[in-house]
């Protein structure tokens, strides 16, 4: 029997600066920085989930239009993606406990070719680590036996 698996998988954007050189203030840049969030509920009747998308709005208004290197923590903390993950990843935690649910991974980017993850299970890979290695195996074996079965037909 196939385990079951439930989630949510949320997506923030927001547009702000950061300078990752102190000692030049011309090195200021903008992105527009992209957070998904791996969501969890953690019982078994559903939360009020809505709540989620209005927490994560008030949280990420904050950081909108602004030079992150001049609002805390990242006064004190280098505005790095790691850096940000790291912090919007501890800070969202109990936000998410507080409505019901279980942040198990965020991951952030400010390119298109880029993402940095964080998290207690880091969903890359197997199908997202949703599904057991054994699983998997099992239905890429029946795949390759459709393929076999189909290409001993194409002979007849």
């Amino acid at each position: 029997m196939r385990e079951k698996h439930e989630a949510y998988w949320y997506h923030v954007t927001f547009n702000a600066m950061h300078n990752l050189v102190l000692d030049n203030p011309k090195s200021m840049h903008a992105h527009t920085f992209r957070v998904g969030l791996y969501v969890t509920e953690k019982q078994d009747d559903h939360p009020v989930f809505l709540n989620n998308e209005r927490l994560l709005t008030d949280y990420f208004e904050r950081y909108r239009g602004i030079r992150l290197n001049e609002i805390h923590p990242f006064v004190e903390t280098l505005p790095t993606l790691e850096n940000m993950a790291e912090i919007f990843y501890e800070e969202l935690k109990p936000i998410f406990a507080g409505n019901g649910m279980h942040l198990v991974s965020l991951e952030i980017g400010d390119s298109p070719i880029s993402t940095y993850c964080v998290g207690e299970r880091l969903l890359l890979g197997d199908v997202f680590g949703l599904v057991k290695t054994e699983e998997m195996t099992a239905y890429c074996e029946r795949v390759r036996e459709r393929y076999r079965s189909l290409g001993e037909n194409a002979n007849d």
